[in-house]
């Protein structure tokens, strides 16, 4: 039987919060901006988008890092 990786067990656990992680920060900015350009509500508009597209980039470069990775594994 095979150990547990804790350390790439934490790194799959990790993933699940890029994309919401990625989206509350365009929300604080966008919202924060809002209320100090008084644009409401276009600023939390497009901060939201662009943390929706952070988080995504993300979530995607995460997933390729760790398929790489146990690619690597696997061959050892």
């Amino acid at each position: 039987m095979k150990p547990i990786n804790f350390r790439r067990l934490a790194e799959a656990a990790s993933l699940g919060l890029s994309l919401p992680s990625g989206i509350a920060v365009g929300m604080f900015f966008g919202y924060w901006l809002d209320k100090w350009l008084k644009t409401e509500p276009w600023m939390i508009i497009l901060w939201t988008l662009l943390g929706i597209a952070s988080g995504l980039i993300s979530l995607v470069r995460g997933i390729k890092k760790y398929l790489r990775e146990s690619d690597s594994e696997k061959e050892d």
